[in-house]
């Protein structure tokens, strides 16, 4: 050592100093922020379901632009209900069904940076996470909404569309979302066989998990797309009393066939693909069991009719093995918003008694569940979430 420093004079010694402390703060700073990377990786990573588990979840529609908005109050009080995942709806839009344009409003539409806030701030309060981008119309016309949209240039729709998908689905990748929905209830377009397979093809090179659709209650089989993705997407907005008292009763007979119809179906023509209920809701009316799908049927609130209407659900699905989970519909997206069950005829069950069902429902192991924390793995029996290579 002495003998180097006496081969370099002090000016090139003090440079040498110099440059090495330098050297050394900027690869300190690299391991500094590669920890700093590691530990914000570790805090977003995705919880594991416990084996033969369903996904549990409540949808959170995410419907303002503003900064401050209070999703993180929202998720917060999601997981105290004991589900276990949220689905986070997010919105772009077209003028009307013959549309060819989409696009993002700020007004309405989380920043891609406060989605990625919102994400994280699920995995805090230990929740999966399914994201569903959904298309809605800014200025129906009578008797539009998304399931009903012609545009007139289908290229030029479906240019948009699949951008669309792929913008988000970057997003879910980065975030380690655990399902991503690739569309929902886009009734016109699920003849578009050709079209959906090359955007799933492109979603699964940007996408590792696992994928699925959301289909209409009443139009799960015309999508011949099935076998592309991982999970079967539908909703529950069947008429279960035809006008009748929506008696618990009712309720559960009327299920039977429709359990029946779904399975026997599933059987025949996916027996590897699950199915998950995406929108599983009744509004707070006494129309709600015989009319689910329209919000705007009565003003007359039921909260014992919306009640039932979730036990005779579950009652029905929550033991069976090729369900791989449900999403109610929906939770309280903005902080005025009125959930007293005197007054409120929404979906949204907070507050409600169809609350206290939901819960109650969160909580309960399934037989394949018990079993499977009992064994190394889980049994056959319980569904099965791989990813789809095809």
């Amino acid at each position: 050592m002495s003998n180097l420093r006496k081969a370099i004079p002090k000016d090139k010694l003090l440079v040498l100093v110099i440059f090495v402390v330098i050297i050394g703060a900027v690869v300190g700073l690299q391991l500094v922020r590669g920890g700093a990377d590691r530990v914000i990786e570790k805090n977003i990573s995705p919880p594991p379901l416990e084996p033969g588990e369903m996904f549990r979840g409540i949808a959170l529609q995410l419907r303002s632009g503003y900064s401050k908005h209070p999703y993180e109050r929202y998720l917060r009080e999601i997981a105290k209900t004991g589900a276990n995942t949220v689905c986070l709806v997010i919105a772009a839009y077209q003028e009307n069904g013959a549309s060819t344009s989409i696009f993002i409003d700020l007004r309405k539409t989380p920043s891609d940076d406060r989605l990625r806030q919102i994400i994280a701030a699920a995995r805090k309060n230990n929740l999966s996470v399914v994201l569903m981008p959904i298309v809605l119309l800014e200025n129906p016309r009578e008797g539009e909404w998304r399931g009903k949209i012609s545009p007139s240039k289908w290229d030029d729709w479906w240019e948009d569309y699949t951008n669309y998908i792929l913008h988000y689905a970057r997003i879910a990748e980065e975030s380690k979302v655990e399902l991503f929905m690739v569309g929902s209830e886009l009734v016109s377009t699920e003849s578009h066989t050709k079209r959906w397979r090359e955007l799933i093809r492109r979603t699964k090179k940007t996408f590792s998990k696992l994928l699925s659709y959301s289909a209409n209650w009443d139009h799960y089989r015309p999508v011949k797309f099935w076998d592309d993705l991982d999970i079967i997407g539908m909703t529950t907005y069947y008429d279960l009393t035809g006008g009748k008292k929506p008696t618990l009763r009712r309720l559960l007979d009327s299920w039977k066939p429709i359990k029946k119809d779904i399975l026997s179906w599933q059987a025949k023509m996916h027996p590897n693909r699950p199915i998950m209920f995406t929108e599983v809701g009744w509004p707070n009316q006494d129309t709600g069991a015989q009319y689910p799908w329209n919000y705007y049927q009565s003003q007359k609130t039921a909260p014992v009719a919306q009640a039932n209407c979730f036990r005779a659900f579950f009652e029905t699905w929550i033991d069976e093995p090729s369900v791989a989970g449900f999403l109610v519909w929906e939770w309280q997206n903005y902080p005025q918003q009125d959930t007293d069950p005197k007054t409120d005829n929404s979906y949204v069950p907070k507050n409600k008694p169809a609350m206290d069902v939901i819960r109650r429902y969160f909580r309960y192991r399934t037989p394949w569940q018990k079993r499977a924390t009992s064994r190394p793995s889980a049994p056959a029996t319980a569904p099965v979430l791989t990813r789809n290579t095809r």
